[in-house]
């Protein structure tokens, strides 16, 4: 055999078994009152080009396969033989799906499994994907103004940075500015990206708690925030600042000195309700989906009468260390909890 029949072949059989599993599923849904129809010419109209077990193709069903395809690939079509070769492909998966639903396989749980996800998955498209759910320019301008921090940003530095405290008017005051220019020194003797001897050199001699267990990482401030946190003498130096790496000159203030080094620096943003109205409405459906799902799932428990036992499930014991036991079956569908929208 051939690699590319053989291929066809395995396709063949793995879209077989999709159709199985639903009509297996039909099959043990009998007592319902679903009204499911897994023929193939479900409605039993058009002219038959070919006929099994109560089932038909038809020439209209085959005419509108072959509109659907590219005309690259509707080329191959223009022979008898290959357009036998089509139908009979389509015979032989209908034909394994009656003989498969014959054999009684409905009472396989893995086909009952199988069709119950591809079941659900059908449901949740229907009911949250094919349902509109439009964004109005009102909630849109609403999301803007209550989040317009993350789309109007000033210009931000990000720094790592040694403080040695010190006080002017402290008679130790000379010592501890020599010791900032020798630290100074070390500093610019390291390469511009080796941010771990910066770090290291900040671990053993800054002042500054709140950055020295960060290895002397500032974050990104803008420059409001970096005259309020440390004045306006360090903001004056971080814009002296122009190549990633590069550090600055001893910066002196009231509190004592510091050694800034440049990690990056982020634009100022400043976009407009309308630059950003495609990401709120995505944003905002997204969150109405998951708003909809939840509804939707209650509305399933209410309607099932869906009780749980706490108690029940608190006396559970799970044995973390036993081996895993080979499983009895296919594991069953599960979808997590959907959350809601992230907190900000």
């Amino acid at each position: 055999m051939s690699l590319i029949p053989y291929r066809r072949s395995l396709a063949t059989l793995a879209l077989a078994s999709s159709a199985v599993a639903l009509i297996a599923f039909a099959g043990c849904q009998k007592s319902s009152s679903t009204g499911m129809n897994f023929k193939h010419n479900r409605d039993g109209t058009g002219t038959p080009v070919a006929t099994f077990g109560g089932d038909s193709i038809t020439v209209e069903e085959l005419k509108e396969r072959f509109a659907e395809m590219s005309p690259f690939a509707r080329a191959r079509y223009q022979t008898v033989q290959e357009r036998k070769n089509y139908v009979e492909g389509l015979v032989r998966f209908e034909l394994l799906a009656q003989e498969a639903a014959a054999r009684g396989l409905q009472n396989d749980p893995e086909v009952i499994e199988t069709a119950k996800k591809v079941m659900v998955q059908r449901l949740i498209q229907k009911e949250l994907d094919e349902k509109p759910t439009p964004i109005s320019d009102a909630e849109v301008a609403e999301y803007y103004e209550k989040h317009k921090s993350d789309y109007v940003k000033p210009e931000m530095v990000r720094m790592s940075h040694l403080f040695i405290a010190a006080d002017p008017k402290s008679p130790d005051y000379a010592a501890k500015k020599k010791k900032a220019e020798e630290l100074l020194a070390k500093a610019r003797a390291l390469q511009p990206l080796d941010y771990a001897g910066f770090g290291q050199l900040v671990t053993e001699n800054s002042d500054d708690a709140k950055t020295k267990p960060l290895k002397g990482d500032m974050r990104y401030l803008s420059n409001e925030e970096l005259t309020a946190q440390y004045g306006s003498e360090v903001a004056a130096a971080a814009k002296t600042l122009t190549q990633v790496g590069q550090v600055s000159d001893l910066v002196v203030t009231p509190k004592g000195f510091h050694i800034l080094k440049l990690q990056g620096r982020q634009a100022a943003l400043n976009l407009g309700v309308d630059q950003v109205k495609t990401q709120i409405q995505s944003r905002l459906l997204y969150e109405r989906r998951q708003e909809n799902f939840n509804k939707f799932v209650d509305s399933l428990k209410q309607k099932a009468g869906y009780t749980l036992n706490d108690a029940v499930l608190a006396k559970m014991e799970i044995d973390m260390k036993a081996p895993a036991k080979d499983a009895k079956g296919p594991p069953p569908g599960y979808i997590p909890p959907v959350a809601g929208p992230p907190v900000r």
